[in-house]
Parts: C-alpha cells; sequence; structure tokens
C-alpha cells in the first residue's frame, strides 16, 4: 500500500465545522468510518487556537491529533505538545510597533494548555474596532487586555480583525522585512464585515506542522489528503499528492487543488471520503 492514502488533514471553518462548532451527522460518519475501520487517521489542520480547535474536534467523537494555530503548535491523539513554535522578542516588538503605526488592535496566542494563562492576549495601546472587543467579550475567561511588547514570551501567532484595507496596509509593512521573517495571510471573517490577518514565522504553514505528523507515521506528502477553503490551506494543499478545495472556497486554492468537492455546508467532505475509499481500493 505505498500509494494508499493513510492520512486526512482538514481545514476547519469553511471546510468541516457549521456554525456553533458542530459538524454534520453525515459528514462525521463518513469521517468516523474512514478513521476507524479504514486505517486513514483523520487529523485537523487549522489557523484556530488549541481551545477553540477542541471546540469541533471533540463533535468527532474519536481522538484526533491537531496542527493549530498556522502550524506552530501540534498536539496529538494524547494532548501532547509534538511541536510549538513561537517569536523571538524582537519579532514580536517588530509586529507590534509596525501594527499600532497603522492602528490596529493585534492579538497575540499561545499554548494556554501547556503552559497556562490566556490562550491570547490583545493589546491595549489601541482603542479596539467592534470586532477585536468581541473577540475579547467571547472569550473573557481565556483573555487578557496587555502591553504585547511586555508580553511577549511564548506567542505562537499575531492576528488582528480589521477592515480588509487597513489589513492589507499592515501585510504591506509587515512583508517589507529585509530578512523575510514573517508570511502573511488575509481572510474573511465569517459572518462580519470584517476580515483577518494571520502573521507567523516564514516557515510555519499547516503543511509545517502537517509534517510533524507525517514523519512521526512514518508516511510522506504521498500518502496524505488535505482539504480546505481558503489561503492559508495553500501549502498543505499544494504539498500533499492529494489536495482538495471546497466548492465554497478560495479560486485561487482552487486552481492548484488536485479537485474540488462540494460545500463543506452540504456534506461536501463526503465527496472527499469516496475519493479516497476509491483511492485506496485501486491502490491497496
Amino acid at each position: 500500500m505505498k500509494n494508499a492514502i493513510k492520512m486526512l488533514a482538514l481545514d476547519l471553518d469553511g471546510t468541516l465545522a457549521l456554525d456553533d462548532h458542530q459538524i454534520s451527522p453525515a459528514t462525521k460518519r463518513g469521517l468516523q468510518q474512514l478513521h476507524n475501520n479504514e486505517e486513514v487517521e483523520v487529523v485537523i489542520a487549522t489557523g484556530r487556537r488549541y481551545r477553540s480547535t477542541r471546540y469541533v474536534a471533540d463533535n468527532l467523537d474519536f481522538d484526533v491529533s491537531i496542527v493549530c494555530n498556522g502550524g506552530a503548535l501540534v498536539k496529538n491523539q494524547q494532548h501532547q505538545t509534538l511541536q510549538s513554535v513561537t517569536f523571538t522578542e524582537d519579532q514580536v516588538q517588530h509586529l507590534i510597533k509596525l501594527g499600532r503605526s497603522v492602528g490596529l488592535s493585534l492579538s497575540g496566542q499561545r499554548d494556554s494548555h501547556a503552559l497556562g494563562g490566556p490562550d491570547f492576549y490583545i493589546d491595549n495601546a489601541e482603542v479596539w474596532n467592534k470586532q477585536a472587543q468581541g473577540y475579547f467579550d467571547d472569550n473573557a475567561a481565556y483573555a487578557e487586555a496587555a502591553d504585547i511588547q511586555k508580553n511577549w514570551q511564548d506567542i505562537l501567532v499575531i492576528g488582528a480583525f480589521d477592515d480588509e484595507e487597513k489589513l492589507l496596509a499592515f501585510s504591506k509593512l509587515v512583508n517589507e522585512d529585509s530578512e523575510g521573517r514573517f508570511n502573511t495571510v488575509i481572510v474573511p471573517h465569517l459572518d462580519s464585515p470584517y476580515h483577518y490577518c494571520e502573521v507567523s514565522l516564514s516557515h510555519v504553514t499547516k503543511w509545517y506542522g502537517l509534517d510533524v505528523l507525517a514523519q512521526k507515521n512514518f508516511i510522506t506528502a504521498d500518502n496524505i489528503c488535505a482539504a480546505g477553503d481558503q489561503m492559508n490551506d495553500y501549502a498543505m494543499v499544494q504539498t500533499v499528492a492529494h489536495g482538495v478545495a471546497m466548492a465554497n472556497g478560495n479560486d485561487e486554492l482552487k486552481s492548484i487543488a488536485n479537485f474540488i468537492c462540494g460545500r463543506h455546508d452540504e456534506d461536501g467532505l463526503l465527496d472527499v471520503v469516496n475519493y479516497i475509499r476509491q483511492h485506496n481500493r485501486k491502490h491497496g
């Protein structure tokens, strides 16, 4: 079974997750059968932080490994940390300075599961917009308003919610870094007029995190299928042998995918389940 698909990596928002962190019953059954009976390990690969990833993952009703924070943090099925990639003090200071220069309230995400403390800080040097305030209020038990320049330790991802134009201006400044230390991705925020800009270290992508699990399982990109809908899924969809874009996904992502499945809210992932079964029957 050298060419069999042995791992399925799934993005969450716009791919697996529905409203209120739910999963379609039909999609859940298909993934359970694939994972439990057909020797295909289902894993999550998302830009979410670990806690909010677990809200969805736990609804699968089987244990999964998780690549979260855009690939900076990887946890196995027993919730043990396999990889944690954080910014240096100099890098955090630089990014916060750029964010403040364009009036952004940046957030810094961290691994509170392993370290304790808040899931994330929101920089309190600027007046928060409605989305940043709502993000804080919705997660008040796990968030902290703080000067991130003084709380730079253990930051996995820097991000901001705001108008697309302001985020593009910030992204341009970040990408002018002479050392090429960072990567930015801007995605629409579901159910709001805002967008979200995520800043990671230049080498950190979902594929970077997924590769940790691949090596642990002694498989390669040839044995992996990955499905997503936005540009933060680009690296993993492009790298694996079986890259899938959702019908509701970004057009540029669709252009590099091996195939396009149905919409996430119409059990589109069942197309992927069936594809894997057909492929593995042929190559089993």
